[in-house]
């Protein structure tokens, strides 16, 4: 988080040292501010115009802790003793992203642009925990719980901990209406686009993962992921000019 804000706290100290060099009109003229909701959480950045056809922006998104609950099934090499063979595992969506994106003006005087850039950093996409006193009742190295095409070990106390990890730098596509950095004090922006993340990859903090030969049929968390390959992106912005 602090790497991400200094990051973006520099990418403006240089646009500025840029704009007392160069004499356009519309070449970093102007500081826009804005904060914003969306599928990606809230988001903080900042903004100036390049040209009167393009606006850069950098800024940080903030997923809030957003969870939910799924039972997978379990194995192992010891009997289990007619006890249920699920366990309840928690997935969140809890990460923090950066962003640089160009917003691209093709009529000056309309508001519509069309985005281009990437987000960065947040690979953790889903992070999944869980605990089973049955599994810690079995008390061996070989419990796992089964996850898509792989089984993930638990510990001897009856923990699991992993989840699913995409690419650190992730290209997105966007259209919308508004200007991050507005003819006036404040103005209203609305963005629709795409992140694309890649095939997430499952991983695990206990042991190593292992092939799963019988895949079940019914798997909660591979198809949140699968679905996932391409992040749908809605942003409803408020931007202020700074001067």
């Amino acid at each position: 988080m602090k790497k991400l804000l200094t990051l973006c706290l520099c990418l403006c100290a240089a646009l500025n040292l840029s704009a007392q060099e160069k004499k356009d009109k519309h070449l970093f003229n102007h500081l826009g501010a804005g904060v914003g909701v969306g599928t990606s959480g809230v988001s903080v950045d900042v903004a100036m115009p390049c040209t009167k056809f393009l606006q850069v922006r950098a800024g940080v998104d903030i997923m809030p802790n957003i969870s939910f609950d799924a039972d997978v099934d379990y194995s192992s090499s010891l009997p289990q003793n007619g006890q249920p063979d699920e366990i309840t595992l928690t997935g969140k969506f809890k990460r923090v992203q950066g962003h640089f994106i160009l917003n691209v003006y093709p009529i000056p005087k309309c508001n519509f642009f069309i985005a281009a850039g990437a987000y960065f950093g947040g690979n953790k996409l889903l992070k999944i925990s869980g605990h089973s006193e049955d599994l810690a009742a079995l008390q061996t190295d070989d419990a796992k719980v089964i996850i898509g095409d792989y089984n993930i070990p638990a510990d001897k106390d009856g923990n699991v901990s992993g989840g699913f990890k995409i690419k650190g730098f992730r290209p997105y596509l966007g259209l919308g209406f508004g200007r991050s950095v507005p003819k006036r004090r404040l103005s209203f922006a609305t963005e629709l686009g795409v992140q694309f993340e890649g095939k997430p990859q499952l991983y695990t903090d206990y042991g190593e993962l292992e092939p799963e030969l019988q895949n079940p049929d019914d798997d909660t968390f591979k198809k949140v992921t699968d679905a996932l390959r391409v992040y749908p992106m809605l942003t409803f912005r408020l931007n202020f000019r700074a001067f």
